[in-house]
């Protein structure tokens, strides 16, 4: 059952892609894919995905490539809406682009549940979008260096369906634990905005970054005397190099 406050969500897309295109900019840096899905209709589950890759284009170290999908009801409409299709496509072009030496990034913000992230539209009930569910639709993903991350409560339990050797995952709470800060009125869950603020410094790896998450989540979670949702992360062992270079 969905509980507001305590997010049942989950921080790793829809078919508005930003008008930038999938040619190298000048400095030939390399190319960050950002894969988007704001699965929930309330500011804060748009927000988690959009400002995390505000922050990852303006530290500069990749080219970024948005591709962004909400289910928050906008006049205009700013992003597509996160339908199988828009994920389907996002996905499709990704692994059509990519390269060996890009890194693709999967951030998802939802409500969620054990093994299940909530979908909905405005004034819809809530479908569910199962962890293998969701490790199906990011198969064709599975050659590419990826980092997932799951704003949701419950979303460590995720986890498990989702390994593969080339992927870093990093949920927002362990399998069996609330995370907070999805209220109809938040800007961000307390996940979204930790991340958001730990990708924006520059020099980090991947490894500070999740340090930095935990401790921010930590603390605000301590200051209201909630229970501890103790973000997880998980590294393939393909990908142990990429979990502690300096990369963003």
């Amino acid at each position: 059952m969905l509980r507001q406050g305590a997010c049942l969500l989950a921080l790793l897309v829809g078919i508005t892609v930003a008008s930038v295109g999938f040619a190298g900019s000048a400095l030939a840096k390399d190319r960050l894919f950002y894969i988007g899905l704001a699965l929930y209709p309330e500011p804060w589950s748009q927000n988690d995905v959009t400002e995390l890759a505000d922050r990852l284009h303006a530290v500069g170290t990749f080219d970024v490539v948005p591709l962004i999908a909400s289910n928050l009801a906008t006049r205009p409409r700013r992003y597509p809406i996160a339908s199988d299709t828009t994920i389907a496509n996002f996905v499709s072009r990704v692994a059509e682009d990519a390269h060996d030496d890009d890194v693709v990034m999967v951030a998802i913000s939802t409500h969620g549940s054990p093994r299940v992230l909530a979908r909905a539209l405005a004034g819809q009930e809530p479908t569910g979008l199962s962890s293998r569910g969701l490790a199906r639709r990011l198969a064709p993903l599975a050659p590419y260096r990826t980092v997932i991350v799951i704003a949701a409560c419950y979303s460590g339990s995720l986890i498990q369906d989702l390994k593969t050797p080339r992927r870093i995952i990093f949920t927002a709470a362990r399998v069996d634990r609330a995370s907070f800060g999805c209220n109809a009125e938040s800007r961000h869950s307390y996940f979204g905005a930790a991340a958001a603020s730990a990708f924006a410094q520059p020099g980090r790896s991947l490894r500070d970054v999740v340090a930095a998450i935990r401790g921010d989540v930590a603390q605000r979670e301590g200051e209201r005397q909630y229970t501890p949702s103790e973000p997880q992360a998980w590294i393939g062992d393909e990908v142990a190099t990429l979990y502690d270079a300096p990369l963003f």
